[in-house]
């Protein structure tokens, strides 16, 4: 890659993770060009010539953010579909399958809302402006689907006879756990909740697995 063309990449990405940081300071609100330039420590020139609006700017934010926390990439996610992968070739009892999703699950969401509260309080932030915005909503709505469709795959290996349905519910029950965490700032509280939280994860699981051999 030329000088020239490495260098403008490298003040492009220096301006999005500038924009994160922006954002887990001062939301939304504060994604401005000015102040995500003087984050960047890059001239205000820079950043309105890499990104013409605010809506592109937030927008290619979100993107580069997603590619970093991609729940493909997550270990945890692989573990559940090395498991997965496991229990189809071997057809082990019900009862086990059902316990091992779980706590795989459990280990999922544990690390999401407590190693990695930043990204879900970022998340929330890119949530609620796609409501504003038209570039936006089309992106998130699309990696939400790109989501349900690993998770659809994954019940589809275990013989959920609702896949599909069954693998909505589950994004949406992750997604509304995850939320309710972040609105919970006494850590001590959000442990509590965590245990709750585990138990409604818990049945549900159970009750997809319990699908497989009593279909409706």
């Amino acid at each position: 890659m030329p000088k020239t063309s490495k260098a403008k990449q490298n003040a492009k990405e220096r301006i999005l993770l500038a924009t994160l940081e922006v954002i887990k300071k001062s939301g939304m609100r504060g994604v401005r060009h000015r102040a995500v330039a003087a984050e960047a420590v890059v001239s205000l020139g820079s950043t309105t010539y890499h990104f013409k609006s605010i809506e592109d700017l937030i927008s290619s934010t979100f993107v580069y953010w997603h590619k970093k926390i991609d729940v493909r990439k997550n270990p945890h996610f692989a573990s559940i579909e090395a498991d997965v992968a496991h229990f189809t070739k071997e057809k082990i009892p019900s009862n086990e399958l059902a316990n091992k999703l779980y706590l795989d699950a459990e280990i999922y969401l544990r690390n999401q809302i407590f190693d990695n509260s930043e990204d879900r309080k970022i998340e929330l932030a890119f949530h609620n402006e796609a409501l504003r915005s038209l570039q936006l909503s089309s992106l998130l709505l699309k990696t939400w689907q790109d989501e349900v469709d690993k998770i659809v795959e994954l019940f589809e290996a275990i013989g959920a006879p609702t896949p599909i349905e069954s693998a909505e519910l589950t994004f949406a029950l992750v997604l509304q756990l995850e939320k309710k965490a972040m609105l919970i700032h006494d850590k001590s509280e959000l442990v509590l909740a965590f245990e709750q939280m585990k138990r409604v994860l818990k049945h549900h699981i159970y009750s997809i697995v319990a699908g497989i051999s009593n279909p409706l």
